[in-house]
């Protein structure tokens, strides 16, 4: 069965979040001595196994470090199989390679095995602190198949994975309609319709709060070096860490919470984007972008980052199964902007420059804007009669095969998300409110 992930909103007491730190720090620090232990291995010509090196830790912890026995055992067996899990993707090119993580520069976050809690509507039952309230109680039965408390700048989230039936997870399409879609820096989406889309720019807006609370921290670090005999501006020597002060840690957190609600802004847009673009179409034309290309070009790479197309794509691509919507992906080096679309012309303009918005066809007099006259190039990908210097379908919805799976039509806001979207650093799938992922 197809698997989604709710992420939900805590509400902890302070002795409770105590124990959230403590947790988290301890499957950092285990993370931390597997890695070790693993590259050691590794250098000796080994070939460690995970199940190899949690039996050995299992053998001392307790001697070596019995604060361990304070902190439920699934906070520090987990991290084993998260870091099979980060060298098989290592291997396979899909990430970097794993790093020791360090406190405060990594998200906090444990492990819970399904057998070790429970819900019940807005609360869950965790080992050793008991009931915790949540904002929100689960949307969808299924199996549960675990659990992860994460944190986002000074919130705790639960993030609970649930093994559904293709009845909930397969949603009704509310239209047949067939859609180009060119992205873009300015308008986020222009339709074939001619309809544009703008993104929030959640970031760009934020930018002068956020300069100015990244300032407080700079004076609260200029003001902690005086009394270890340094100037403000004197750099850091290596190894030396400075004294942290209680407003030190306000400031950070306001920094944190900033970023936090441009995430929640962004990803409500995206969410809600890209339901409505699967859910009214049958199948949907779109262009195969670079993005980490586009990155490179570092005038534009603030405003591409805020955009979040990689996270748009990622999105669509899930949600077009879920809707059995197709995705007719262009070839990377298609001339979508280029390439007149009034029918029988098919005029290439070989010289169309990115600051040019509009251009006017020399073969048939017609003046196209650029983003529109793209997405209905896209749109043509995605019916019968597609131009041929263009890549047919590169990835095809599965659609259930019981005529009856579908159920009724959801609103986007009631929505979940795959689990291989949501991220242990909980980064993923945040709502804009109280409660956190909702499509």
């Amino acid at each position: 069965m197809p698997t989604l992930a709710h992420k939900i909103r805590l509400d902890p007491t302070p002795d409770q979040i105590q124990y959230f730190k403590q947790a988290s720090g301890t499957a950092r620090f285990v993370w931390n001595w597997a890695l070790d232990e693993w590259n050691r291995r590794y250098a000796a010509g080994q070939k460690p196994q995970a199940p190899a090196l949690k039996k050995q830790f299992n053998a001392l912890k307790y001697q070596q470090f019995p604060w361990l026995r304070n902190i439920h055992r699934d906070a520090h067996a987990q991290p084993f199989a998260d870091l099979a899990d980060a060298w098989l993707r290592f291997f396979t090119g899909q990430n970097d390679r794993p790093v020791f993580k360090k406190k405060g520069e990594t998200s906090d976050s444990f492990y819970v095995a399904n057998d070790k809690f429970q819900v019940a509507d807005r609360r869950v039952k965790l080992p050793k602190i008991g009931w915790v309230r949540l904002r929100e109680s689960l949307r969808f039965p299924g199996k549960i198949l675990g659990a992860r408390v994460v944190r986002d700048a000074d919130q705790w989230f639960l993030s609970v994975p649930v093994s559904v039936p293709d009845s909930i997870y397969y949603r009704t399409r509310t239209g047949q309609g067939v859609e180009g879609v060119d992205v873009g820096v300015k308008t986020f989406a222009t339709l074939s319709t001619g309809k544009k889309i703008v993104g929030p720019k959640a970031h760009r807006r934020a930018l002068r709060r956020l300069k100015i609370r990244q300032r407080a921290i700079t004076r609260k670090m200029q003001a902690a070096k005086t009394p270890i005999g340094l100037a403000p501006q004197d750099p850091l020597p290596q190894g030396i860490r400075l004294p942290r002060s209680r407003n030190w840690d306000k400031a950070k957190n306001h920094v944190a919470r900033t970023h936090l609600r441009i995430a929640h802004l962004r990803q409500d847009f995206l969410h809600k984007t890209s339901t409505r673009l699967c859910r009214e179409n049958q199948a949907v034309g779109i262009e195969t972008l670079s993005v980490k290309g586009m990155m490179a070009n570092h005038r534009l790479a603030r405003s591409i980052a805020d955009q979040g197309f990689g996270q748009f794509y990622a999105l669509w691509q899930y949600k077009a199964d879920r809707y059995g919507t197709q995705l007719i992906e262009a070839d990377r080096w298609f001339p979508s902007s280029k390439l007149c679309s009034t029918p029988g012309c098919g005029y290439l303009k070989k010289d169309l420059t990115l600051k040019d918005r509009s251009w006017t066809c020399p073969g048939c007099g017609v003046t196209h804007d650029r983003d529109v006259n793209a997405a209905i190039n896209l749109k043509g990908l995605a019916t019968p009669t597609a131009l041929p210097v263009a890549t047919r379908p590169v990835r095809t919805a599965t659609v259930p095969e019981h005529p009856d799976i579908g159920g009724k039509v959801t609103p986007a806001r009631h929505e979940a998300t795959p689990e291989s979207l949501l991220s242990a650093s909980g980064q993923e799938e945040v709502g804009a409110h109280h409660c956190a992922p909702i499509l």
